[in-house]
């Protein structure tokens, strides 16, 4: 049976990196996988460590980039779903309280999605916007913890949740460049949530992980347990930060530090060839130079392991999640191709690890050039974009309403977004209802 897809059923997702700009265009076929049938990608050179510097250049690369995805799916783009990392965002931890006295009933889905939707108005310095809110805990009638309230019978519930934060003329930033750039956002979404879901199991979830995507700007760390994320934090290092150490150290350009780093360069020490001199040609007739690959080696060390692993380590120790991360941890993004730092990754942090490809639940056929690190965080936004639309699918009809799929551009993303987790919430419980009639 031949797939069939319009520009009605595209979903778009829209990486804005430091490095790079990736678009993707898909579907969900008929058998449950998404496939892709465009794609497009440009250089970035208006984003500085995950953050938008110049309007005009960032608009260049997005029209190049979603160009490219647009011929090759014959398909016109509308509207896409965004990431949005970068040093400005932030996470602190907040409580807010259910009083439900005198209810003898056990507590449901929506008022658990009530609440959080609550935190959503909680204030924030100036400057600042809440970008999304993500559950840790309830306590029951200040006496019992869990990760589930939904069931249990309570008069007060207290859930603490991780409010994640992002300056608010960044994100203007974000949605000025869709209007250059004659695109609507539909939504703007964390990119290591996104990354997560196109890297991820299921079964990593619930077990406990840890996931860490090395772009080059940014490192981006997020763990989930019991299937849903619990944690995150922006490291604001990435990999540039090493090409550019290479650079000064060795007086040459960045793009030449870049090679190096790619042909040569370790992120241990001892698996270097001490003996072997890498020869790099000089501009203008100069004397070429020399470096050894030991020395390459310390310099790439030094950032990886003193630096951005450390900086990693510690938010881990921090979080209070370290001993739940049962399917220990995965390195996605760029900067995870980098050799041999999965194995010092696994010795710094003493725990399992795995280099994570954008893979989960997309089909086979996809192009084999996305079938990298450095794409989970794009592939991760097609697939939150084709979730969430399929999501609202599901619940509006269950309401007998209709959904509105593309709002128009004055009108305002966020309440789509900031029930998110609550919807799937719902959903997930509306099927299980299904099965449980039906058995």
């Amino acid at each position: 049976m031949e797939n069939v897809y319009n520009n009605d059923n595209m979903i778009v997702g829209l990486d804005i990196g430091t490095t790079k700009i990736a678009t993707v265009i898909g579907y969900r076929n008929e058998n449950g996988q998404i496939d892709i049938i465009g794609y497009g990608k440009s250089e970035s050179t208006g984003v500085e460590f995950g953050e938008i510097r110049n309007i005009n250049k960032t608009v260049t690369g997005i029209t190049l980039s979603t160009s490219m995805a647009s011929q090759r799916s014959n398909q016109e783009i509308k509207s896409v779903y965004v990431g949005i990392a970068g040093h400005h965002i932030k996470t602190s931890r907040y409580n807010h309280h259910l009083f439900r006295q005198g209810k003898k009933t056990p507590i449901t889905s929506e008022e658990i999605e009530n609440l959080k939707n609550e935190v959503f108005h909680a204030t924030v310095p100036p400057g600042e916007e809440i970008i999304d809110v993500i559950p840790q805990k309830y306590l029951i009638d200040k006496e019992r913890v869990t990760f589930e309230p939904v069931g249990e019978l309570g008069n007060e519930v207290i859930g603490t949740y991780q409010l994640i934060t992002g300056k608010i003329s960044e994100i203007d930033r974000i949605k000025m460049c869709g209007e250059e750039s004659g695109i609507h956002l539909n939504d703007i979404i964390l990119e290591p949530i996104a990354s997560g879901m196109a890297c991820l199991t299921e079964e990593e979830k619930r077990h406990g992980v840890a996931l860490v995507d090395i772009g080059g700007g940014t490192s981006d760390l997020i763990i989930f347990v019991d299937g849903n994320p619990v944690y995150t934090k922006v490291i604001a290092m990435g990999g540039n930060v090493i090409t550019r150490d290479i650079a000064q150290v060795c007086k040459i350009s960045e793009d030449v530090a870049e090679k190096l780093k790619i042909s040569y360069g370790t992120c241990i020490v001892e698996k270097s060839h001490s003996n072997n001199l890498i020869t790099i040609p000089k501009p203008h007739g100069q004397e070429p130079i020399q470096i050894n690959e030991n020395y390459l080696a310390q310099i790439i060390n030094s950032r990886v392991q003193g630096e951005i692993l450390s900086a990693i380590q510690k938010e881990i120790d921090n979080s209070g999640y370290k001993d739940r991360l049962f399917a220990g941890l995965v390195l996605t993004g760029g900067g995870s191709n980098l050799r041999h730092i999965k194995e010092l990754c696994q010795y710094m942090l003493q725990m399992p690890t795995r280099i994570g490809i954008p893979d989960n639940g997309f089909a086979h056929s996809i192009p084999t050039e996305l079938k990298q690190p450095a794409f989970s965080t794009a592939l991760g936004l097609l697939k939150y974009g084709i979730e969430t639309e399929e999501n609202l699918h599901l619940t509006t009809s269950e309401r007998g309403t209709t959904p509105i799929h593309n709002p128009g551009p004055d009108s305002d993303p966020k309440p789509d977004g900031a029930s998110r987790w609550g919807l799937f919430k719902k959903v997930h419980d509306y099927l299980k209802e299904m099965l449980e009639n039906v058995s």
